[in-house]
């Protein structure tokens, strides 16, 4: 994100060019600037709402007079994208995405949904529109070379989420990133007043949700955001000596609150009292309310998330940029984080086959061996940092990697099992590297290995849903931190090079791609080249086929699931 400090005048601009560009698609000359607009846009709404939540929130129960119908929808559903996000911990980038997505829900349509709020009648035409909004404006993406990818997804899932989230049947629905802009769209209709029809509370819109979706995703999404809003209660009315009055914000040990007559702000005070908060829409113009008093300096600053990714990141790149001649070396490297020492403990039972317990951390060094234990211990640190990224689909993502422990475990159940670690540690920076630059690209679905692109073997993104990685920034990645490791090495050239030209190391990670793929994905076709290499790796391994494989993999481990 852009250094940008959220002013008044820049809350002001959200609704100004929210509701500008809600009318790009009547002025057809505009639509090749709709994609920059959009995504500016949506970068400046993470923006103030990760810096002001409460000004955020207090927007969700305002609806500002001086825009119509469609322009405070759409602004309530890109603050509550932002607010599902921050309460999950998504990183900026991906929420601006889903703005995005929020963004274009009435791109097409606003003079009809703003027709329709007013209870006037739409003609065939208008309705037309209004239905078929999401095929009209993915159209109109195509025409603007907007990259095809999470956007027009979550477009053409939309409505059919809105429908299904609730219910009395229990309809599964894939798409978590879809579900979060489902339940943004939901919960902004309900809050946002229209003519002759019941506006309810975001109180009562979350409990209903809660209440009325067999969705697991929704109900803790939904339960995040109540928190969150309990954390910044800004926007929620209570009572003040028998005055009015607008919270501002929590304090340590109370709330700031703004006195009001009849809802405009006159006065601010500062107090430890308990309220029961109220919420309801207040209709208002006035500029002060809206916009200026959030950025009084006595409201308390967001508090950002701390971390402790930046501190193992730093270990891990040490242990990745030199060779290690002494275990005494590896110790001093990850003495800081001794909450890895239970890990390496866990993960080096594997290499002992005596049943050994590793006990001191050079115990748990001296087990695996001098070559093996700068990667272990990379490995363990990687898996915490996995542990700790916050995405949609997490679980799905750790289930995966899980998957692929295991079968690289059962894989070397015949023989002997020293090459696991070479083999699982390039793995382990592939999917931090997946969940850091290719966020958006992930689904739950796995990618047939048919679809090969020239000459090259299939990519370790068809097991979580798209083409391939994005060779030059993993490329770049595997160089910096992974330079003396053959065997990461070994992965980055599964992903570049032409399949023909891969050494030893390189068709065994081929074959742990296509075995991944193959028993989890839907579609068991594999190619000729596929075929016959997974023929061959499994023999050296001593298995005599693949559907002998597959059978001790189930055996050896059923608890194999993804989410």
């Amino acid at each position: 994100m852009s250094d940008f400090k959220p002013s008044p005048a820049h809350l002001k601009r959200l609704f100004e060019h929210t509701h500008q560009a809600l009318r790009l698609y009547y002025n057809k000359q505009k639509w090749p600037a709709i994609y920059p607009t959009l995504t500016q846009l949506a970068e400046r709404f993470v923006q103030c709402y990760y810096t002001h939540p409460n000004a955020m929130h207090a927007h969700l129960q305002f609806y500002a007079s001086n825009y119509g119908y469609t322009t405070n929808l759409t602004v309530n559903q890109c603050i509550l994208v932002c607010a599902f996000c921050r309460a999950n911990g998504y990183k900026e980038a991906f929420t601006e995405e889903l703005v995005v997505a929020a963004l274009s829900d009435y791109l097409c349509c606003s003079n009809e949904a703003n027709k329709l709020a007013r209870s006037e009648v739409l003609s065939k035409q208008e309705s037309k529109l209004v239905k078929l909004r999401h095929q009209f404006t993915i159209t109109m993406l195509d025409s603007a070379n907007v990259p095809q990818g999470q956007l027009q997804r979550i477009l053409s899932r939309l409505d059919k989420y809105s429908n299904a989230i609730t219910g009395n049947k229990a309809i599964p629905l894939y798409d978590n990133t879809s579900i979060l802009v489902t339940l943004a769209k939901r919960i902004a209709k309900a809050i946002t007043p229209r003519s002759h029809v019941k506006t309810f509370t975001i109180i009562q819109t979350i409990k209903s949700l809660y209440l009325g979706t067999h969705n697991e995703f929704a109900q803790l999404s939904l339960l995040a955001l109540s928190k969150q809003i309990t954390q910044y209660p800004g926007g929620a009315l209570v009572n003040y000596k028998g005055q009015g009055a607008l919270v501002l914000s929590a304090t340590h040990n109370g709330h700031l609150l703004a006195l009001l007559d009849n809802y405009k702000a006159v006065g601010m005070i500062k107090t430890t009292r308990r309220f029961s908060p109220q919420y309801q829409p207040i209709a208002t113009s006035d500029k002060t309310l809206l916009y200026s008093i959030w950025f009084n300096e006595q409201i308390p600053q967001c508090q950002t998330m701390q971390s402790q990714q930046l501190e193992i990141w730093q270990a891990i790149t040490a242990l990745g940029k030199q060779h290690f001649l002494e275990f005494k070396a590896i110790e001093k490297t990850i003495k800081p984080y001794y909450q890895i020492t239970q890990a390496l403990q866990l993960a080096a039972r594997q290499y002992n086959r005596q049943g050994q317990k590793a006990t001191t951390l050079r115990h748990c060094l001296t087990m695996v061996g001098l070559d093996t234990a700068g990667l272990l211990c990379q490995r363990v640190l990687l898996e915490t940092l996995i542990s700790q990224l916050h995405h949609p689909f997490a679980n799905d993502v750790w289930n995966k990697y899980t998957h692929i422990n295991k079968l690289i475990t059962t894989l070397f159940s015949l023989t002997q099992g020293e090459q696991f670690e070479q083999l699982l540690s390039p793995f382990t920076a592939a999917i931090y590297f997946i969940l850091n630059e290719h966020s958006t690209n992930i689904m739950r679905r796995v990618k047939p290995t048919m679809e090969e692109i020239a000459d090259k073997g299939v990519s370790i993104a068809h097991l979580f849903g798209f083409d391939r990685l994005d060779e030059a920034l993993f490329k770049a990645f595997i160089e910096n931190y992974f330079k003396y490791s053959p065997s990461h090495q070994a992965l980055l050239e599964s992903e570049t090079l032409q399949k023909q030209t891969l050494n030893e190391q390189g068709r065994q990670i081929v074959a742990i791609k296509l075995l991944s793929i193959y028993t989890l994905g839907e579609s068991q076709a594999l190619s000729a080249w596929q075929k016959q290499l997974l023929d061959e790796e499994l023999k050296k391994m001593h298995w005599s086929s693949i559907d002998a494989f597959c059978d001790a993999f189930v055996e050896h481990s059923p608890s194999c699931s993804i989410d």
